[in-house]
């Protein structure tokens, strides 16, 4: 009896602990489960921009990819490494149409790869890619289609499936027709610019009225900001020698408003014809153009190479006597008016993301608080250079007191003058196709830069 009974009470402990450790291991389990991989995890769409091209005009095809939830896909710039994934690539089939450059994309993120143990550039969510093509005059008139390929790999955070190819499709019809300005040069702007009919006017109106003061605080912080970018530093110096002659004359304040209202009107008016000329995307436009950036990379090397101390730059003599002549028949004040205009073209490029947000609602007409945000945004970027120009003497009187820290300041000015210019030179190379100045140069520069 006591034997069959101890038995029992083995065989009842026995099962109680192996219900426990398979109660226990149960949710354990479901822990290293295989993850639940979803049967599509990016939704890619391929369209053509505009689809009715005309012969002449610069079109983009643009794939817009959705993403699940907890997934993500690798940039187009390929990863170092020996067990870096693949980068995302498209691989387009132009009939009648010619390839501008490379493929590129939206902007990714930048972070440690939970998998890969690595340092990766991808996109979550969403993400778009890019490529720019032109309809050659000798192209047929007509219908036709573009083929893609699109080939990725997907990542989530516990795993990574393998690469895989979609094919895509689109078409678009070639029209006859003069080129239209918003197609006579290529679009690099990687930010969606919503169309006219994806918000009404009551309800773009409602949530302009709803914001209002958060929208003229973003224009007055943006005004703030593009004072610290380095478009602005070369017209300091220029600013304080010409409003330092101009006070000899006794006419100093006219002088200064005269500038400052110079700057806020032809920032306006630059800005809101650009809208009108080119569309929502002029500003982006102009500050994507080859010659521009490569003309103000260029400059800024001048500039940066100047500060630094490896020479001076100054006017020619004769420059300065016409400049002069100039003065004192008109008053100083169409050197003034000229001043703010460059002044004007020069810092457009800095401050374009902030233009071109006002310039899209313009687009939808809406044009009056686009005019005021500009007007905003111009008077606080203007308002120093206001100043500097009424206190010219007192900024003089500061010379002689600096000591050598001032010195040490403009190498400091310097390299930040060479770290924009390689900025401007790499847009250059992306436009142009050189190769050279690609990313990864450009960033080692700025670490070099930087030390």
């Amino acid at each position: 009896m006591t034997f069959r009974t101890n038995f029992s009470a083995a065989v009842t402990a026995v099962l109680a602990i192996l219900l426990l450790l398979f109660g226990a291991a149960a949710p354990v389990a479901a822990q290293f489960n295989e993850p639940e991989i979803p049967d599509q995890v990016v939704f890619p769409e391929l369209a053509l921009e505009p689809s009715d091209p005309r012969l002449g005009e610069q079109v983009r095809a643009v794939v817009r990819m959705k993403l699940h939830p907890g997934w993500h896909i690798y940039s187009v710039v390929p990863a170092t490494g020996d067990f870096a994934p693949i980068p995302t690539t498209l691989t387009l089939d132009t009939v009648n149409l010619e390839a501008q450059g490379p493929i590129y994309e939206s902007n990714p993120l930048t972070d440690n790869d939970p998998v890969l143990d690595m340092v990766l550039s991808f996109h979550k969510n969403q993400a778009r890619l890019f490529q720019n093509l032109r309809v050659p005059e000798s192209a047929p008139l007509g219908t036709f289609a573009v083929q893609a390929n699109l080939r990725f790999q997907t990542c989530s955070d516990r795993v990574c499936l393998p690469p895989k190819t979609v094919p895509l499709i689109t078409d678009f019809t070639i029209t006859s027709g003069p080129v239209r300005p918003e197609y006579s040069f290529a679009q690099y702007a990687v930010d969606e610019v919503p169309d006219a009919e994806s918000l009404s006017n009551s309800e773009l109106e409602s949530v302009l009225s709803e914001g209002v003061p958060g929208f003229l605080g973003l224009a007055l912080v943006a005004g703030l900001l593009a004072l610290l970018t380095p478009c602005v530093f070369p017209m300091i110096p220029i600013t304080v020698a010409y409003f330092t002659k101009q006070s000899e004359s006794g006419s100093t304040v006219r002088l200064a408003g005269l500038f400052g209202l110079g700057i806020i009107g032809t920032y306006t008016v630059t800005g809101m014809g650009l809208s009108v000329l080119l569309g929502a995307t002029g500003a982006v436009q102009l500050a994507t153009n080859g010659w521009v950036n490569l003309a103000i990379g260029l400059l800024f090397l001048a500039f940066g190479f100047s500060l630094m101390g490896f020479f001076e730059l100054r006017l020619p003599s004769g420059v300065g006597t016409h400049a002069d002549q100039w003065s004192r028949r008109y008053g100083g004040a169409v050197g003034v008016l000229l001043m703010g205009l460059v002044f004007t073209l020069t810092s457009f490029t800095c401050t374009v993301q902030f233009v071109g947000t006002m310039l899209i609602a313009a687009s939808q007409g809406h044009w009056l608080w686009p005019l005021i945000g500009m007007l905003v945004f111009a008077t606080v970027f203007a308002l120093p250079f206001f100043l500097l120009g009424f206190f010219p003497r007192w900024i003089q009187s500061l010379r002689g007191k600096s000591g050598g820290w001032m010195d040490h300041l403009k190498v400091v000015l310097g390299l930040l003058e060479l770290a924009a210019a390689f900025k401007f030179l790499s847009n250059t190379d992306l436009v142009w196709e050189w190769g050279i100045l690609d990313r990864d140069f450009v960033i080692t520069a700025w670490v070099v830069i930087s030390v």
